[in-house]
Order: structure tokens, then C-alpha cells, then sequence
């Protein structure tokens, strides 16, 4: 990506870590969560989500998605965890197992997914999850092209094919998270796919987009019908949209997911 999308990111680092579900209650250093003693009782599924500017919204993606989920009845622990502020090691450290881990695919080579090492670094955490949980589902989250040439549903289509070479090579998932992202911002001007035309964190009609693409590959299951709005648990306001930007959200993820469903899993 370029520089100006550099600096979006040196002053999301300075974001508060609560503004992405992790605060005490999540740190590694905790004791492991009641979820994961040793009981009898149906188990909710442990996701991980981690990223650093594709979490930064007016909600952080974790508690949408969390929201997004338990609105179905499919419930699951969704936690946040922001690139480079500790290492993969520590962040995997506070479950015993996950069962899914989506990671911002922009971190690994900084937007360069041309870059001669982007599938080195997929393959090496790929290997460092699979270390921790050895039957987690790992997914890619491609990310959008704000500004530029390249910002077009042709450009972010190429970034999101280098994601599918390197997840066939690893056997694990992609995300249509970028695709259906940039084709929303440029198709609706009118909605806050992005905070603004400087700022390319998701707005709260972006953050709910992603959130919608998520649910789609974690699920397997359309998101349309899903609430247009959704209570986040902690927070005093609820995350709150038109019920028709909803429906064409909805729709919009479900369309770009149902189009590259062959992509989504490259290895199976």
C-alpha cells in the first residue's frame, strides 16, 4: 500500500487497545477463560482476529463481529489482538486452543502482496498458529484500496488473488473481506464505508461490511436477515443502521462470497 496508508497506521498504533475488545479481560498474561477448564458443557467457538488498521472503527471489528454472531444464536468468543504490539506467541497464549484465527494479510508485508517474502511470512504464521492449535482454521482478511490507480474492484481483486496463492500453499481460508469492501465504496458514495475520504478506517457502515464477510466464511450461512442493529455488550450505544443499507450490505457480502466461494477455501 502506500505511504499515506503508513501513516494511517503509525497513528492508529496510539489507539486504545479497549477500542479493539482487548483490555484485561483478554490479555495473554490472564488465566485461561472458563471456557477452555475442563467441563461438559457445549463449548463456544474461540476466534481470534488480528490486524491493527482493519480493526479500527467506530466499534472494533471483534465486538461487531462477536455482536453479529450472538444476534444468530452462534455464539462465539471473539477476541482482538493489535499487530506488533506483542509477539504471535504471546497473543495465541491466552487459549488453550482456537479454533479460528483471521489475520490482516496488509500486516505481513506492509500492503505488498507482490512482495518477493509475503508467502514466506504467510508460511511462518501459519506454522507458529498451527504450533499453538494444530486444527485451527486460519484466515486471511485482504484489505481494500482506498485511494490511487489501483483503487478500483479490478485492483483490490489482484490483491486478494495474491492472498488465494498464499493460502492454497498453507491449506488455509481467505476472507472476501477487501473485495466487497471496495466495491461498496465505490459503488455508495452515500455510506460511511470508510470514516472519511482521508481517513480509509472502516466507517461504521464498513466496519458492519466486514463484519457481514466474516460471518459468511466463519458460518457458511448468508448474513442477510441478520439485525440492522446490534447490541455491543459494555457500551452504551448500540451499533445502529438503516434496515436498507443493512439489507444492501448484506447482500453485497453474501454476493462477493457466493462469486469467489472457490477461492475462499484454494486447498479443498
Amino acid at each position: 500500500m502506500r505511504a499515506d496508508r503508513q501513516t494511517i497506521l503509525v497513528g492508529a498504533a496510539f489507539v486504545s487497545l479497549a477500542w479493539l475488545g482487548v483490555g484485561p479481560s483478554t490479555s495473554p498474561s490472564r488465566a485461561l477463560a472458563p471456557d477452555d477448564k475442563d467441563d461438559k458443557s457445549p463449548q463456544k467457538k474461540n476466534v481470534l482476529i488480528i490486524g491493527a488498521s482493519s480493526l479500527i472503527s467506530p466499534l472494533g471489528q471483534p465486538q461487531v463481529l462477536g455482536a453479529m454472531l450472538a444476534s444468530k444464536e452462534t455464539p462465539m468468543n471473539v477476541e482482538g489482538k493489535f499487530f506488533g504490539t506483542e509477539g504471535v506467541k504471546k497473543m495465541l497464549s491466552s487459549r488453550r486452543a482456537w479454533d479460528y484465527v483471521i489475520m490482516d494479510a496488509w500486516q505481513f508485508k506492509r500492503g505488498g502482496t507482490d512482495a518477493p517474502g509475503f508467502p514466506d511470512a504467510v508460511t511462518a504464521f501459519v506454522k507458529q498458529v498451527r504450533s499453538h492449535s494444530l486444527d485451527c482454521k486460519i484466515i486471511l482478511f485482504p484489505w481494500w484500496i482506498p485511494r490511487g490507480p489501483d483503487a478500483t474492484n479490478e485492483g483490490v481483486m489482484k490483491v486478494f488473488r495474491h492472498c488465494v496463492e498464499a493460502a492454497k500453499a498453507n491449506k488455509i481460508w481467505v476472507a472476501t473481506t477487501g473485495p466487497a469492501f471496495t466495491e461498496a465504496s465505490l459503488a455508495r458514495a452515500d455510506l460511511n464505508i470508510t470514516v472519511s475520504k482521508e481517513d480509509a478506517h472502516p466507517g461504521v457502515h464498513g466496519a458492519y461490511l466486514n463484519a457481514c464477510s466474516l460471518y459468511a466464511i466463519l458460518t457458511g450461512e448468508s448474513p442477510v436477515g441478520l439485525p440492522a442493529m446490534l447490541k455491543i455488550p459494555g457500551r452504551e450505544k448500540d451499533l445502529t443502521i438503516t434496515a436498507a443499507d443493512a439489507k444492501y450490505l448484506q447482500e453485497l457480502a453474501w454476493k462477493v462470497y457466493q462469486r469467489e466461494l472457490k477461492h475462499t477455501k484454494p486447498a479443498e
